[in-house]
């Protein structure tokens, strides 16, 4: 099969991605790629939010500027392979990096190109790099990926990066939110200051400076999978945001995808997620699937199916 290897371009290419990790998402009931919801939030959120980490008290043009020289770096990262009919077949990217490194490759492909993998690889191993070592990320299933890693000299991580969960969307519990609360959207009430406060101590970060930037909100927004009706707050009588939790929709394999889920309350958090369940079961989802090790989770009725990958690493 002819197939070009160039480098992404971001206009043309980000919905094309998009459109590999939708079709190609699963494989036999197991991911192969990514789901929509990462590629999204990679782009529109993680990349401007490391943009504006380490910048305390700087101005909207500054936090701008900065998180537009990441998008581009994470951007510039990214290289793409083109079938002849012009269907991007494979990619390599990053996820979280900083200006100086890109942070660690992940490769992903249509299934039927598996033998672009071993020069998926070298490409990874070229241009992520970081002090002659170099790690990827290899689902537990996926047994050529995991024999190529072996064959170049990779060995395999102590511990799983987290654990493939699932949770069926038929009957799901109704709503036994207290008196004096209630689940609001960014539809509803657009409140983005209250909104990163929320996601930032959500995750024990009392500085405001290391909340996530008012920018990568806006960038956020901007998403072409992202929908203000599914970016989901509960507040208390006082209008304080208490949990949040942004809920994804791929409708080609009717599944919903949760990025992120934070919560500052107690009890909030489980009571976020399953009002996020009942509004994407509304629209058509059939099932909510997780890549996380957290118990909380599987308390709320996501079930544990297998390990989701190990980091390989080769070098260092």
């Amino acid at each position: 099969m002819l197939v070009k290897h160039r480098r992404y371009d971001p206009e043309r290419d980000f919905m094309r991605v998009r459109d590999l990790l939708a079709n190609h998402y699963l494989i036999g009931g197991k991911p192969l790629n990514w789901g929509i919801e990462r590629w999204n939030y990679a782009r529109y959120f993680v990349a401007p939010m490391f943009g504006a980490q380490e910048l305390v008290n700087a101005s909207m043009d500054d936090i701008r500027k900065k998180s537009q020289e990441a998008i581009r770096f994470w951007e510039n990262s990214i290289s793409v392979w083109e079938n002849g009919s012009g269907e991007i077949v494979g990619v390599v990217n990053p996820e979280e990096h900083t200006h100086k490194q890109p942070g660690m490759p992940y490769i992903q492909r249509h299934p039927s190109y598996d033998f672009l993998l071993s020069e998926m690889i070298g490409y990874a191993e070229t241009t992520f790099a970081d002090s002659g070592m170099v790690r990827i990320f290899v689902s537990e299933h996926d047994k050529r990926l995991q024999a190529l890693a072996v064959e170049r000299g990779y060995a395999k991580g102590d511990k799983p990066c987290g654990y493939f969960l699932e949770y069926g969307l038929k009957d799901l519990p109704e709503s036994d939110l207290p008196t004096g609360y209630r689940v609001l959207s960014m539809a509803d009430e657009n409140d983005l200051e209250k909104r990163r406060k929320v996601l930032g101590l959500s995750f024990k970060n009392k500085d405001p400076n290391d909340w996530p930037s008012l920018f990568s909100y806006q960038e956020l927004q901007r998403a072409p999978d992202y929908r203000k009706e599914l970016d989901l707050v509960v507040t208390n009588a006082s209008g304080e945001y208490l949990a949040c939790c942004i809920v994804w929709y791929n409708e080609h394999n009717r599944i919903a995808h949760l990025e992120p889920v934070g919560s500052i309350s107690l009890g909030m958090g489980r009571q976020v997620v399953l009002e996020g369940l009942r509004r994407v079961a509304s629209m058509g989802a059939e099932k909510a699937v997780m890549d996380s090790g957290l118990r909380f989770y599987e308390k709320i009725g996501f079930k544990r199916k297998h390990p989701s990958g190990y980091i390989w690493i080769k070098g260092g």
